[in-house]
């Protein structure tokens, strides 16, 4: 009993003795670090560097090699921590594994491996759960390139499947982050989220926000968003493990541009995008978007079908309406070599659109058909344009054909209007490359392609050569003539040679009277003259004049050139730019020693007097020096330099430089250094500049690249700005500024400051000067890529304050700005220098408030307050005092709210808007009551404006009423503006101008004259004038004004106004008269007098009488106030009076002539009576020094007499005419 029981029990014991033994033996071998370095030795190909540690737990090593069959696995510095423990719950639990970077090695696959069997997902039912705290490996280059430049993975196995908690992926230009879950078993269900941060192209943000949901067995749910550089949304499904991938998808993207430097017009606006299908029938795309465009939008439309062994495009097009697109079709297939096929029509596709900054070419693209077709190496073709030049359409056309080593265009043509150009042309690039084409031209116009060539060309073209192991071989003739710019034309041009000889024996040219002709060699010695007689260079280009010689001599060898440039020039002019002379020379001598000397005398740019030009210089490439002279009425300057090329690098010194423009004379102090490196780099070395006591330093400046500036000016005189001053303004003071600007590509950054304080304004009143000091005038710019702080400060005590600060971003496209300003007490009488026509101008201006919008369109939201101002002045017709104005604001539009007085009782008032957000438009209210108007030295008089004042669309209205009840009207003589040149007149040597229509003005006025007493007088006539006046559109006027109480002074009388009317219908300018004044001859119980009737431009005067009596005798009455008598000399009597009336009307003009002589006080009068009847002319030729000259009119009878006043009331005069005389006249006043 006792042995089977003691067998029983070694049964049982011996089990649990061996698995005890081999957990110890387990134990040993990973639990320690000797065991474990025998396992990893016994693996085969593993090969571990300075391991340490134990596998049981934690280890670590320098690196892990693995190789075997070519496959080579390499892991730089492992390290792994892991807890035994966790089995015993059935949990591999992994608490770090990290390594440096890995280097797989892998030979290509075989053709049979990758044509297996489709990938199925197998059933995964782990006996243990997995739990991985931390995953952290480097880079992962797979057969020497990067794929990963690292990973961290956080994740846990359980029954519920793979549990991803983090899982970051990172390479060059992708930053992958996402989280989910997977299950292994059934349909393999799936749900993961994440995001990915990619590098854009033009290092703009790009983020990726992503969901995928579904079953990776059946088909997964994509939803991904991307916003910064493309702002897009892909959505739909695919089935990534089916054999033809079936998927349906959807994108859609909005405002997107590829690259900051392109233009707007290339900004996708919109584009859907669908793609549904399998990799066996073919994804089918489909699209539809549109291109921003400038002036409109272009269309975008994809349809195509791609499958695994070839694509299609069935159309692709850019529509831009108006029967304008560009169509594209074609298709590709790669199974069996490269085969494609594409055909392409362009019509009238405005592609300015798309590329707006690019200028227009002379030569335009209306309409192109092109087929290509490429099978295996060869391509057959051809292509039809039409295009239009600036003197009309042509087209070009050709077939195309040719292989992988030669292209051929066998009946190349070009076609415009008469002329044509056909040949051949092939080129080989088997070995080297070779060429060889003929062209043929008659009747060709250059003209289809450079307007300003117009002509009929024809000639000969041929060229052949090869290029081979760097070694070129050509020849070339070409033998043209014609007209040209209608001037017979003549070109002969040859040329051949192999490597380092080439022959030119014959090159001339003939244009007109221009001609350019010589011969040359190029080989170990230089042989080339080349002769130009330009004697009429207006023949060859538009506003190209004058005449230019020369003559141009090379000899020496390749190595050690030798020439000689000649050229001289008289009247060369190109549009308004002219040079009156012109000499240049230039020469290489032995030792590349040059000398150059250019001499342009009567430089001309405009209307602008430039001066003489005289540059000089010489030296080797490694030593040379030059000079420049400028010398002209508006600027002189001059400059020295010296420097040297070593290499590629350009190093000199600004030796001497000197600036005298209006007034400003600077001058450098010391040389300066200048260099241009290889690199491009170039820079500027410390400099100052001195004008009297001001300076102008710099340090080292970088121009290029990224340009560095830094400038300080110090003490720098106000005073020398009064040349651009007004003359009744004085600006003392001192200006000191610094600028230091970095101007990277990235942006502007640096700061900018301005200090004119303290100083002085000093302003002419009369005959004094008023002082106006202030404190403070500063401009501070802090410059940053993003944002440009700006601040402007003016503290100017009785002047008043102003503070401005602006922020503006320069980065973007629209540059937005935002900012403020506060003004305060400003006084106005600052700006009255600038305003001629005011002598008096005062007031106080107040305000405040915000600055927005762009750097192109600011928005402005404030108020603005005038307080105690006064306008006024002798030129201006009407004073504002006491003027109150206040000013709102808001963005581009203000609201005006004021009053002012005028005189002892006037008073005004204005209110309104003003807006210039498109154009300007305003809406203003003035009214008033009392106001003065004077007119000098026309009028005085009180007016009482209701108006109201409108302008849009370039459109002025004005309505209201407009009442002048009192004032003064004293006319002694037309202003110049009313004599009126005749329409026949023709003025010499006035230039011009070109008709513009006048702005449209819209007038509903209603103007009521003279309720009070409106008094007018002026050529003899003195009156009140009253009446009523409606004004419409464009001063047409309905109305009438009358003359009241009034008298006419003519012939030596005082008429009575009997009726005087100005009747309005039509302009304002021209009324119809019906006046009629009168004398009354009690005795004779008579009425004579004047009637003027017709239009104020051609007004009619006739003389009558009541009762009716002829012309004569009425005039007898007017003037005399009797009948005419024969014998009493009454005829001359009237002639007198008739003759004086005429010469007074001619006061003005005469007196207009007499002042242009150089007499002062000029009259014009009559003298003597009846036969002694004279015309008298005099005026002062000097203070005391009288001319006068007398002309009979009923006698010849002339009469010159000088008189010079000896005292206060002494004169000798000196007579001739029919008696001399020499009399001494003394006046006395009683």
């Amino acid at each position: 009993m006792r042995r089977s029981a003691k067998i029983v029990s070694w049964v049982l014991l011996f089990p649990l003795a061996l698995l005890m033994a081999i957990v110890l033996a387990v134990g040993l071998l990973v639990g320690t670090e000797a065991g474990s370095r025998w396992v990893l030795g016994k693996f085969p190909g593993l090969q571990v560097e300075a391991f340490s540690g134990r596998l049981g737990g934690r280890w670590q090593a320098d690196g892990l090699v693995w190789e075997q069959d070519r496959r080579r696995v390499e892991v730089a510095s492992p390290q792994m921590s892991w807890s035994p423990s966790c089995l015993l719950r059935k949990t591999l639990c992994i608490e770090e594994l990290v390594t440096g970077d890995i280097d797989l090695r892998f030979p290509p696959a075989d053709e049979e491996e990758t044509a297996s069997e489709p990938f199925k997902l197998p059933e995964l039912d782990l006996p243990l759960e997995l739990r991985i705290e931390r995953v952290d490996i480097g880079a992962v280059n797979l057969n020497g390139v990067q794929q990963l430049q690292g990973a961290e993975l956080q994740a846990d196995w359980d029954e519920q499947g793979l549990a991803i908690r983090s899982l970051t992926v990172r390479r060059d230009d992708v930053v992958l982050e996402l989280a989910g879950r997977l299950l292994t078993k059934a349909d393999w269900p799936l749900a993961l989220e994440g995001t990915a941060a990619i590098r854009s192209p033009n290092a703009q943000p790009w983020a990726l926000k992503f969901e995928v949901d579904g079953e990776l067995r059946e088909r997964l749910v994509v939803d991904l968003q991307s916003q910064g550089y493309l702002d897009a949304k892909l959505s739909g499904w695919v089935r990534p493990l089916e054999p033809d991938v079936p998927a349906n998808l959807l994108l859609a993207l909005e405002n997107f541009k590829a690259a900051p430097e392109l233009p707007d017009a290339l900004r996708l606006e919109a584009l859907e995008l669908t793609v549904k299908g399998d990799m066996e029938r073919g994804y089918r795309l489909d699209g539809n978007g549109a291109l921003q465009g400038e002036g409109g939008a272009v269309a975008v439309a994809l349809n195509g079908l791609v499958d695994k062994v070839h694509a299609e495009i069935e159309a692709f097009t850019l529509d831009a309406g108006e029967q304008q697109g560009v169509d594209l079709s074609g298709a590709v297939s790669w199974q069996d070599g490269l085969d494609a096929e594409a055909q392409l029509a362009w019509r009238n596709f405005p592609w300015r659109r798309l590329y707006p900054d690019i200028e227009e070419p002379p030569v335009a693209l209306r309409t192109l058909d092109a087929q290509i077709q490429y099978d295996d190496g060869n391509y057959l073709g051809n292509f039809n344009a039409a295009l239009t030049g600036p003197s009309g359409d042509f087209t070009l056309q050709s077939p195309v054909s040719g292989n992988l080593e030669v292209v051929h265009l066998p009946q190349l043509e070009l076609r415009a209007g008469q002329g044509r150009a056909e040949g051949n042309l092939s080129v080989g690039f088997a070995d080297g490359v070779d060429w060889t084409t003929r062209l043929k031209l008659s009747e060709f116009d250059p003209s289809y392609w450079v307007a300003e060539l117009p002509g009929q060309i024809g000639g000969t073209l041929s060229s052949s050569g090869a290029l081979r192991n760097e070694n070129l071989q050509a020849e070339a003739a070409l033998d043209l003539n014609g007209t040209l710019r209608k001037q017979p034309l003549k070109l002969q041009l040859q040329a051949s040679g192999e490597n380092a000889t080439w022959n030119l024996p014959t090159v001339d040219l003939r244009l007109g009277d221009n001609r350019i002709q010589g011969s040359g060699r190029w080989a170990e010695k230089l042989e080339a003259n080349l002769a130009l007689d330009l004697s009429r260079l207006g023949q060859l280009w538009p506003d190209l004049s004058g005449k230019l010689t020369g003559n141009l001599d090379l000899a020496g060898t390749p190595d050690a050139p030798q020439g000689k440039l000649a050229l001289s020039g008289a009247d060369v002019a190109f549009q308004n730019n002219r040079i009156q002379r012109l000499q240049f020379a230039a020469s290489l001598l032995e030792g590349e020693r040059g000398q150059l000397s250019l001499d342009a005398t009567g430089l001309q740019a405009g209307a602008t007097e430039v001066g003489q030009l005289q540059l000089s210089a010489e030296g080797t490439q490694t030593d040379h020096q030059a000079s420049l002279l400028l010398q002209g009425p508006l600027l002189d300057l001059s400059l020295a330099l010296t420097g040297g090329l070593e290499g590629g690098d350009w190093r000199g010194r600004l030796v001497e430089a000197e600036l005298d423009a209006q007034g400003q004379q600077w001058a450098l102090r010391d040389p300066a250094t200048l260099q241009r490196l290889e690199n491009g780099r170039i820079t500027f070395g410390a400099h100052c500049w001195l004008s009297g006591q001001a300076t102008l330093c710099a340090d080292d400046q970088r121009l290029q690249p990224d340009p560095q500036l830094r400038y300080r000016l110090r003490d720098f005189p106000l005073e020398s700005l009064a040349e651009y001053l007004p003359d009744n303004l004085i600006w003392q003071g001192e200006v000191n500024a610094d600028l230091t600007l970095d101007l990277p590509s990235a942006g502007p950054s640096g700061s900018i400051r301005v200090d004119a304080g303290p100083g002085m304004l000093r302003m002419r009143d009369g005959e004094q000067w008023l002082d106006f000091p202030y404190q403070t005038l500063s401009l501070t710019s802090q410059l940053a890529p993003k944002q440009v702080d700006s601040r402007l400060r003016f503290e100017g005590g009785d002047l008043g304050d102003l503070d401005v600060r602006l922020q503006v971003d320069p980065s973007g496209e629209v540059k937005p700005i935002s900012g403020n300003f506060q003004l305060s007490n400003f006084d106005l009488s600052v700006i009255k220098p600038f305003v001629a026509q005011v002598e008096r101008l005062d007031g106080q201006l107040n305000g405040n408030g915000q600055i927005s919008g762009t750097l192109q369109q600011p928005q402005i939201n404030g108020e603005l307050r005038l307080t105690e101002g006064e306008i006024a002045g002798a030129e201006l017709p009407v004073s504002f005092e006491q003027l109150q104005v206040t000013a709102i604001i808001d963005g581009e539009r203000v609201r005006v709210d004021g009053d002012w007085r005028s005189g002892e009782q006037g008073q005004g008032q204005i209110a309104g808007t003003i807006d210039w957000a498109q154009a300007l438009d305003l809406d203003l209210r003035i009214s008033g009551s009392q106001l003065p108007v004077i007119v000098e030295p026309y009028a005085e008089l009180e007016i009482a404006p209701d108006l109201r004042i409108q302008l849009a669309d370039e459109q002025l209205a004005v309505s209201g009423k407009l009442r002048v009840p009192r004032g003064e009207i004293t006319v002694r003589e037309l202003p110049p503006s009313t004599v009126k040149v005749s329409e026949d007149a023709v003025i010499v040597g006035a230039e011009a101008e070109e008709n513009k229509p006048p702005m449209a003005i819209r007038m509903d006025v209603d103007v009521e004259v003279g309720q009070d007493r409106l008094r007018f007088s002026g050529f003899g006539l003195t009156a009140d004038l009253a009446g009523y006046l409606h004004i419409g559109d464009d001063f047409d006027a309905r109305g009438e004004l009358s003359l009241n109480k009034g008298r006419y002074r003519a012939y030596g009388q005082r008429l009575t106004i009997r009726r005087a009317r100005l009747l309005f219908t039509g302009v304002l300018s021209q009324p119809y008269l019906d006046i009629e004044a009168i004398r009354r001859i009690e005795d004779e119980n008579v009425i004579a007098g004047l009637r003027i009737t017709g239009s104020a431009e051609q007004p009619r005067v006739d003389v009558f009488a009541e009762p009716a009596m002829s012309q004569e005798q009425a005039l007898s009455y007017l003037v005399l106030g009797r009948p005419l008598g024969a014998e009493t000399g009454d005829s001359n009597l009237l002639a007198q009076a008739a003759l004086g009336l005429g010469l007074a009307g001619s006061a003005s003009i005469t007196g207009n002539v007499a002042q242009r002589l150089g007499i002062e006080d000029f009259q014009l009068d009559t003298e003597g009576s009846g036969t002694d009847t004279s015309i008298v002319a005099s005026g002062k030729l000097t203070d005391r020094l009288t001319l006068r000259y007398g002309v009979g009119v009923f006698e010849p009878a002339n009469t010159v007499a000088l008189r010079y006043q000896l005292t206060k009331r002494i004169f000798l005069e000196a007579a001739s005419g029919l008696a001399s005389s020499l009399d001494v006249f003394y006046r006395r006043d009683f």
